[in-house]
C-alpha cells in the first residue's frame, strides 16, 4: 500500500491547484508554433518511457501508433511496486470477503449477481465481449486500423501503470513487447459506445493475451497470425495468461481506443480521487460541487446508517448519475473557453480599415471576420445540448418507477393513482425539447457559402450561430424548469414515503401486539419475534406500491404480512402437536384489525401533512440544496402537483421558467454553495 500512496506525488493534480484549472491553462502557454516544434522533437525520440513520472504526449502516441516508426516503449521499473501492490490488494480483499464490482459481482445492470469464482468470471467476461463482426471474407473490412490499435495499446498501458487497476506488471510488459515487435492484435472498427470504456474492442487485446482461438494479430510484414504465432514473434515464451480477478476488467474498462484514435465510466461517484485520476479540470470541479452538496445531505447521511438488506437487489446508479461529473466536465470546459473567447471579441477592435494615428497609417485587415463567435457559439451550443441530454436522462429515470427506487410512477402524488398521471405528459414534452435541442447542436459554421461575387467567399456565420445558441439556451431553460419542479415533487414524495412508512410500522406493530398476544399481554408462543419479521416486510416493500389501498390483497403488503404469520403458525403446528387451530384465528383477527385501522391512520397522516403538520420533518431542510427547494416552494409558491387539484403542471412550470429568465434563481443556487471553499473534500 505504501507504493500506491507514494504515487500520489506523481499525479498531475497538485494541492495548490486542486481543480486543475491552472495546469490546464499552463499547458496552453507559448505559441502554437512552439508547441508544433516540441511535438516534432518528441515524435522523433527513439524511446518512449512510461511509468517513471513522465507525461505521455499526443506526439508520442502518434509515434508509437506508426508501426513503421523505430520508436520503442520502455516501462520504468519504478512503477512495478505500485502496479503489483494494487494487484495484491485485490487478492487480499477477496480473501477477506470484500465485495468488489466486476470481481465478486457481475457487470453493469447484472451487478447484483455474486460469485466467488473470480478467475472464471474474468474468462467469461472476455468471451461474451468478443461479439464484434470483422467481415474477414468481404470486400469492406470492419477492422480497426493498426495505428489506432497500437495507440490504444500504448494508452492503456500508460493508464494501468499508475497502479490503481489491480493488474500484474507482467501483462503490461507483454503488451509492450507486442508493440516493440510490431505485433498488433486485430480489433473491430465498430461496436463501442465508449460508455463503460471501449469494452468490445479492448476485449480482443485480452483475447490474444489469453490465447483465445478467435483472436488474431497482424505481424511486422502484414501477415495474419493466430495467438500462438503472435506470442512467438513477440518473444513471449512463458505462455498465455490466465487472468486473475480484476485483470480482465482492468484491461477492457477504459477509454484507450477512443483517446488513442483522437491522439493520432452511492455518492462515491463524486469522490475526489476518481476525478483526480482523470485530470480534466471541468470534471474535477463538477464532481467537487456535487460531493459538497451530497456531503451536506441528510438523505445521504441517513442512507449510510442503514444496513444493506441481503434480500434486496443492490442499487447501482445508472450512467446519467454515476458519470454525471465526467459528462458535465467537458461541457464546463467548453463553455468557459467560449465565454473567454466572446469576452475578448467584445473588447476587440473589429472593424476595417484600422487607423494607426501614431504611425499615420491605414491598416486593412480582417478583424471583422467573426469566426471566434461562430466557432465559440457552435461549441457552446453543443455543450448546452449535452447538458440537456443529461437532464432528460435523469428526468426519465426520476419519473419511471422501475428506476426511481420506490417513488410512484410519473411522480403521482394523489390519493388515487388511477386518476393521477403526474408528470406523464411532461416526459413527452421533455423528449420533444431534447430532440430539438440536439438538432440545434449541429454546427452552423460548416454551412458557409461564398457570397458577394466571391469576395466574402469564407464567412463565420457568427450571428446565425449565436442566435441558434440563444434558441438552445431557451430550450434548456424549458427543460430545467420542468426538471426542477419534478425534483421538488420527488423530494416531497420522499418525505411522504418516510411519513407513510413510519405510520405503517407503528400500526402493524400495535395491531400485532393487540391481536397476536393473550389477554394477559404475554406473547403468544406461536408467534415469537413475529413483530420484528412483520416490520421487515414493511421496510422491504416500496410504500407507494400499496399505500393507495393498503388492504388490497393484490398489493404486496397484506399478502406478505400474512405469509410471515402463516409460516410461523405452520412451524408451530408441526413442532408442537398441542397447538390449537385457533392460532389461525389469530391471523384472521390480525388481518381484520389491520384492514380496519391502517387506511384510517394513513389518511390521518396525509391530512396532517397537507395541513402543514407532518409527523416527521422534511429532510431537505437539513441539506445544502435546501435554498433552491425553498425558492420553488415558498418564494414561487409552487406546491405538490396532484390529480386531486385542478392546477395543471404548466402553471407551475411557467413560474420557474419566468424566474430563470429574470435571473431570480441565481441567488438560491449560489446560496447552496455558500459554504464551499472551492476545493474538493480531502481524500
Amino acid at each position: 500500500m505504501a507504493a500506491i500512496i507514494s504515487q500520489n506525488a506523481n499525479l498531475c493534480v497538485s494541492d495548490s491547484d486542486p481543480l486543475n484549472w491552472d495546469s490546464a491553462a499552463n499547458s496552453l502557454k507559448g505559441s502554437h508554433f512552439d508547441e508544433v516544434k516540441r511535438m516534432v522533437a518528441e515524435y522523433r525520440k527513439p524511446v518512449i518511457c512510461l511509468g517513471g513520472g513522465e507525461t505521455l504526449t499526443i506526439s508520442q502516441v502518434a509515434s508509437v501508433a506508426n508501426h513503421n516508426s523505430q520508436a520503442k516503449v520502455d516501462l520504468s521499473e519504478s512503477a512495478r511496486a505500485g502496479v503489483e501492490a494494487s494487484c495484491e490488494w485485490i487478492m487480499e480483499n477477496i480473501n477477506k470477503g470484500t465485495p468488489i464490482y466486476g470481481v465478486t459481482t457481475g457487470f453493469g445492470a447484472a451487478s447484483n449477481r455474486q460469485t466467488k469464482q473470480g478467475i472464471a468470471l474474468q474468462k467469461e467476461m472476455v468471451r461474451f465481449l468478443n461479439c464484434a463482426i470483422f467481415g474477414y471474407e468481404t470486400e469492406l473490412s470492419h477492422t480497426l486500423p493498426q495505428s489506432a490499435t497500437r495507440a490504444a495499446m500504448l494508452v492503456r498501458v500508460n493508464t494501468l501503470l499508475q497502479g490503481y487497476s489491480g493488474i500484474r506488471f507482467e501483462i503490461l510488459e507483454a503488451i509492450t513487447k507486442l508493440l516493440n515487435h510490431n505485433v498488433t492484435p486485430i480489433l473491430p472498427l465498430r461496436g463501442t459506445i465508449t460508455a463503460s470504456g471501449d469494452l468490445i474492442p479492448l476485449s480482443y487485446i485480452v483475447a490474444l493475451l489469453t490465447g483465445r482461438r478467435n483472436s488474431k494479430a497482424v505481424g511486422p510484414s502484414g501477415e495474419t497470425l493466430n495467438a500462438k504465432e503472435a506470442f512467438h514473434l513477440a518473444g513471449l515464451n512463458s505462455g498465455f495468461f490466465e487472468l486473475k480477478p480484476k485483470e480482465g476488467v482492468a484491461l477492457v474498462n477504459g477509454t484507450a481506443v477512443g483517446s488513442g484514435v483522437a491522439a493520432k465510466g452511492k455518492p462515491e461517484f463524486t469522490h475526489h480521487l476518481i476525478h483526480k485520476l482523470k485530470y480534466h479540470p471541468g470534471q474535477i470541479e463538477a464532481a467537487a460541487i456535487m460531493e459538497h452538496i451530497l456531503d451536506g445531505s441528510s438523505y445521504v447521511k441517513n442512507a449510510k446508517l442503514q444496513q444493506t438488506d441481503p434480500l434486496q437487489k443492490p442499487r447501482k446508479d445508472r450512467y446519467a448519475l454515476q458519470t454525471s461529473p465526467q459528462w458535465l466536465g467537458p461541457q464546463i470546459e467548453v463553455i468557459r473557453y467560449s465565454t473567454r473567447s466572446i469576452e475578448r471579441e467584445i473588447n476587440s477592435v473589429n472593424d476595417n480599415p484600422l487607423i494607426d494615428v501614431t504611425r499615420n497609417k491605414v491598416l486593412n485587415g480582417g478583424n471583422f471576420q467573426g469566426t471566434p463567435i461562430g466557432v465559440s457559439m457552435d461549441n457552446a451550443r453543443l455543450a448546452v445540448a449535452s447538458i440537456g441530454k443529461l437532464i432528460f436522462a435523469q428526468f426519465t429515470e426520476l419519473v419511471n418507477d422501475i428506476y426511481n427506487n420506490g417513488l410512484p410512477s410519473n411522480l403521482s402524488a394523489g390519493r388515487n393513482p388511477s386518476l393521477d398521471y403526474g408528470f406523464k405528459a411532461s416526459e413527452v414534452a421533455m423528449a420533444a425539447y431534447c430532440s430539438e435541442l440536439q438538432y440545434l447542436a449541429n454546427p452552423a459554421t460548416s454551412h458557409v457559402q461564398s457570397a458577394e461575387q466571391h469576395n466574402q467567399d469564407v464567412n463565420s456565420l457568427g450571428l446565425i450561430s449565436a442566435w441558434k445558441t440563444v434558441e438552445a439556451v431557451e430550450i434548456l431553460k424549458l427543460m430545467s424548469s420542468t426538471y426542477l419542479v419534478a425534483l421538488c415533487q420527488a423530494i416531497d414524495l420522499r418525505h411522504l414515503e418516510e411519513i407513510f412508512k413510519n405510520t405503517v410500522r407503528n400500526t402493524v406493530s400495535s395491531v400485532a401486539k393487540l391481536t397476536l398476544t393473550r389477554e394477559d399481554k404475554e406473547e403468544f408462543n406461536t408467534f415469537p419475534l413475529c413483530e420484528k419479521d412483520l416490520l421487515k416486510v414493511v421496510d422491504r416493500e416500496y410504500v407507494f406500491s400499496y399505500i393507495d389501498d393498503p388492504s388490497n390483497v393484490t398489493y404486496p403488503l397484506m399478502p406478505k404480512l400474512k405469509q410471515v404469520l402463516y409460516e410461523k403458525a405452520h412451524i408451530s403446528a408441526i413442532n408442537d402437536k398441542n397447538v390449537s387451530l385457533s392460532i389461525f384465528e389469530k391471523i384472521g383477527a390480525f388481518e381484520d384489525e389491520l384492514k380496519s385501522l391502517l387506511p384510517k391512520e394513513i389518511e390521518s397522516a396525509r391530512v396532517a401533512y397537507e395541513n402543514g403538520n407532518p409527523a416527521i420533518p422534511n429532510r431537505i431542510k437539513e441539506c445544502r440544496s435546501y435554498p433552491l427547494y425553498k425558492f420553488v416552494r415558498e418564494e414561487l409558491g409552487i406546491g405538490l402537483l396532484t390529480g386531486d387539484k385542478t392546477l395543471s403542471p404548466d402553471e407551475e412550470f411557467e413560474k420557474v421558467f419566468t424566474a430563470m429568465c429574470q435571473a431570480k434563481i441565481i441567488d438560491p443556487i449560489l446560496e447552496c454553495l455558500g459554504d464551499w471553499n472551492g476545493v474538493p473534500i480531502p481524500i
